[in-house]
């Protein structure tokens, strides 16, 4: 039997958190967000550069085995529209006018205009006359200037990156050969 006072049921406890509990909790998350924000900021940027860069590679590399694949001349013709650089492929096309050879440059369907970021404060280290890659049939570069090899390069740079004392440059450097050269750096 039961003592005087209880009735024979269990109280069961509450097992529910606080409101003190909650308040706590939230706070501990929102100090380590607070202190994760700015490495969240840095990888962001570093993924946004290499992607930038990485894209240009790619697209280098599709134009030359383009001009390998189907037997042409392909470039990658860079150029300066609204403020930004952007870059396109291009094949040659040839026929004659009379008994005179013609050529042009004509967009591969299967590229896309491109842009590169203005963020990235792009460098296109090519030949001033007409700023372009040209791969020929047996992937060399055709129009590679021996004088100067330093000007077959496009260098992206993260402003934010390098106040982060971080390697905030993307070099991508075009060899005679056809190869492709990619590396990072601090500048």
């Amino acid at each position: 039997m039961s003592g005087p006072g209880k009735t024979g049921i269990k109280r069961m406890k509450n097992k529910g958190f606080t409101f003190i509990e909650i308040i706590v909790v939230l706070g501990i998350i929102g100090i380590a967000v607070a202190a994760s924000y700015p490495s969240i900021l840095n990888v962001l940027e570093v993924r946004a550069l290499e992607s930038a860069a990485r894209e240009l590679l790619t697209t280098l590399e599709a134009a030359r085995y383009t001009a390998v694949n189907d037997k042409v001349n392909c470039r990658v013709r860079f150029f300066e529209e609204n403020n930004q650089w952007r870059y396109m492929v291009e094949v040659e096309q040839g026929g004659l006018n009379g008994t005179t050879p013609t050529f042009t440059w004509k967009p591969v369907p299967k590229f896309i205009k491109k842009t590169l970021p203005a963020k990235f404060n792009p460098r296109i280290d090519l030949p001033e006359a007409n700023r372009q890659i040209i791969f020929s049939p047996l992937g060399l570069v055709a129009n590679y200037d021996f004088s100067d090899p330093e000007t077959f390069q496009v260098v992206l740079q993260s402003n934010k990156l390098r106040n982060l004392a971080q390697d905030n440059q993307r070099i991508i450097t075009i060899y005679a050969g056809g190869s492709i050269g990619y590396k990072k750096a601090r500048g």
